[in-house]
């Protein structure tokens, strides 16, 4: 493209010049109409010679060609959001069960899979708890089984501990 605007310059350049040596007289219309000629010509010539593929240079379609999709990007940003609304949903539901049983989990993760056709569905629950010990071991598992208890089999209700 740049070849394109330094050849249009030139050509430009060089024909004001050629029509400032010229003087002007009873001739002016003939010698604009020939000047207009040499511009159009050389431009044709500079596009027809393959000086430029103006079909390529214009081909919006190319693999080279970068674009933001910003419907996928919205579609995203909606899944992220209710994926957070359903985590939130379930931790505010998990929770004060787990506290009736004096059971605090340092983190409640929710795993969500939002499909393309928007069916939605809970794959795992992962309650996370601080250290390992035998103690916190038995607290995880008593977690786990009330969780279960309360999601039902078809959510999958796993405990870890904090690394």
């Amino acid at each position: 493209m740049n070849q394109v605007l330094l050849n249009i310059c030139l050509t430009a350049i060089g024909l004001c010049l050629f029509k400032m040596l010229i003087p002007e007289n009873h001739m002016k219309k003939q010698t604009n109409f020939l000047v207009a000629c040499f511009f159009l010509a050389s431009l044709l010539f500079f596009f027809t010679s393959g000086g430029i593929n103006l079909a390529g240079a214009l081909d919006f379609s190319s693999s080279e060609t970068s674009y933001i999709n910003f419907e996928e990007h919205y579609m995203n940003a909606q899944k992220r959001a209710v994926e957070n609304e359903i985590g939130k949903e379930m931790k505010t539901r998990i929770e004060p069960i787990l506290a009736e049983e004096g059971i605090y989990p340092q983190e409640i993760y929710t795993i969500v899979n939002i499909s393309d056709t928007y069916s939605i569905s809970i794959n795992e629950i992962r309650l996370v708890f601080p250290e390992m010990t035998e103690e916190s071991l038995e607290v995880m598992k008593k977690a786990i089984d009330i969780t279960q208890e309360e999601v039902g089999d078809r959510i999958l209700v796993s405990g870890d501990f904090k690394r």
